[in-house]
């Protein structure tokens, strides 16, 4: 084993690190996602230097990485099937797509990231610069009182005038109380309903895909559903093959999600995308089948099976 030191400060300018995104850590959305998921991560998108220094860019200057699972065994110490999962893991919270490139090359993976508004993020800043520079005394008990108060009307002589009577106060809390609990049983009454209306259009699909559409909206799910269904009819009526959606569900799950990155990468609504998204389906299912049909010609020329 190596032996170890204690890390000084002109040293630590120099030392190399993974860095992992703290909305991994800090976004709800992301709490019951696997530790080592978010270490991958890490190290995917450690890998853009060298995707960059490759020229690794599509033609719509995204960047994408050449990784491939050999690479990620030896670096992480797991067994191929691991890597597999955790990268399924990436992909379900759509923090990757695995795009093919064709038969015996890499896949191409692109690394995707929330988008969050810039505005509540530059004020969460701003009010922690607030109470990290206030270090004396005086300012601390600022801070307390704007706290408490949430005004600068702070004067003694204030506070003892009939414009501060408790019962406005008590008043004001009650009627915002009842809002509140308006408002959320609203909210719980149309959260309800909308569950129930995505519970009756994707019933009828293969889990994969109605576990991902679910997290569409009602009116978008209705959009996408018809697309599937018009797309695999049209491509079996072309081809005279009966393939069924649960027959496909992996490879349709894969282009729902690089779908839904080109709608955040194009900033467009499913409504106008729907012709991209008809075009990926039917060319998803012809490459599907003709790798199928390559596999059944293997099998019958085969001379072992003869």
């Amino acid at each position: 084993m190596s032996s170890f030191k204690k890390i000084s400060a002109s040293e630590f300018e120099t030392l190399r690190f993974y860095q992992l995104p703290k909305f991994l850590f800090e976004d709800e959305y992301f709490s019951k996602m696997p530790t080592d998921a978010k270490v991958m991560y890490a190290l995917l998108k450690d890998r853009f230097e060298l995707s960059r220094l490759n020229n690794w860019v599509d033609s719509e200057n995204n960047i994408y990485l050449l990784y491939t699972n050999k690479q990620l065994c030896s670096i992480l110490n797991y067994a191929e099937p691991k890597i597999i999962k955790l990268k399924k893991e990436l992909e379900k919270y759509n923090l990757i797509i695995n795009e093919r490139q064709g038969l015996n090359k890499p896949n191409k993976i692109y690394l995707l990231e929330p988008t969050y508004d810039k505005e509540l993020i530059n004020s969460k800043f701003q009010n922690k610069e607030n109470v990290s520079s206030g270090t004396n005394e005086s300012s601390v008990q600022e801070l307390t009182n704007s706290k408490s108060n949430d005004t600068e009307l702070n004067d003694t002589d204030y506070i003892n005038t009939e414009n501060n009577d408790t019962n406005d106060l008590n008043d004001t809390f009650n009627n915002i109380s009842k809002n509140v609990h308006s408002n959320h049983t609203n909210h719980q009454q149309n959260k309800f309903n909308n569950d129930a209306l995505k519970f009756q259009v994707l019933e009828e699909l293969p889990q994969q895909i109605r576990e991902y559409l679910n997290n569409f909206e009602i009116r978008e799910i209705r959009i996408i559903k018809s697309v599937l269904l018009k797309g695999k009819k049209s491509f079996n009526n072309t081809f005279n093959t009966y393939y069924r959606l649960e027959d496909v569900e992996f490879e349709l799950v894969s282009v729902l999600k690089r779908f839904k990155a080109m709608l955040l990468q194009k900033n467009e609504t499913v409504e106008t995308m729907q012709g991209y998204l008809m075009q990926s389906i039917k060319a998803e299912l012809e490459e599907t089948h003709a790798l199928y049909m390559r596999r059944q010609n293997m099998k019958q020329h085969n001379i072992f099976n003869q």
